[in-house]
């Protein structure tokens, strides 16, 4: 024998989360007009005082300046000295004035006119004791750059 049951039938529907009685805000708090400004303006100061993205040692760019004797640029990590050529490989040359000397690389050759003697102006930051050349005044005052032959640099 079949014993059917019926359930009794509900007059509002149950639902499986909890009413809340309050409403639930879509924005955050901070959206408030009065509190957006100095947040977005310290975040912004924030961003801009952090630097570089990556500090890696690569990618260091020194900005030409007044030359500075070897030595000092060596101990600062980094600038521009004036001097003249002491020693030249293809891609290196040895820079010498008053207070010391350097070897400076550079990616790429090294531009014509480059020679022993020569008065030279290098610009660049220091590496493994020297001088990585980011701009190359010759004598006769034109400027060298290096090669770029790598996008991510």
């Amino acid at each position: 024998m079949r014993h059917s049951t019926t359930l009794p039938v509900l007059a509002t529907p149950v639902l499986a989360t909890p009413v809340l009685a309050t409403p639930v805000l879509a924005t955050p708090v901070l959206a408030t007009p009065a509190l957006a400004a100095p947040v977005l303006a310290a975040a912004f100061a924030a961003l801009l005082l952090s630097g570089p993205a990556d500090a890696g040692e690569r990618h260091h760019t020194v900005q030409a300046a007044s030359p500075q004797p070897v030595a000092e640029v060596l101990r600062a990590g980094g600038g521009t000295v004036s001097g003249s050529v002491a020693a030249v490989g293809v891609t290196w040359m040895t820079v010498q004035d008053g207070s010391g000397r350097t070897d400076v690389t550079m990616r790429g050759f090294l531009p014509e006119g480059v020679q022993p003697g020569a008065p030279i102006t290098v610009t660049g930051r220091v590496r493994k004791g020297g001088l990585v050349a980011s701009e190359i005044i010759l004598a006769d005052g034109s400027l060298h750059r290096p090669t770029r032959d790598r996008d991510d640099d």
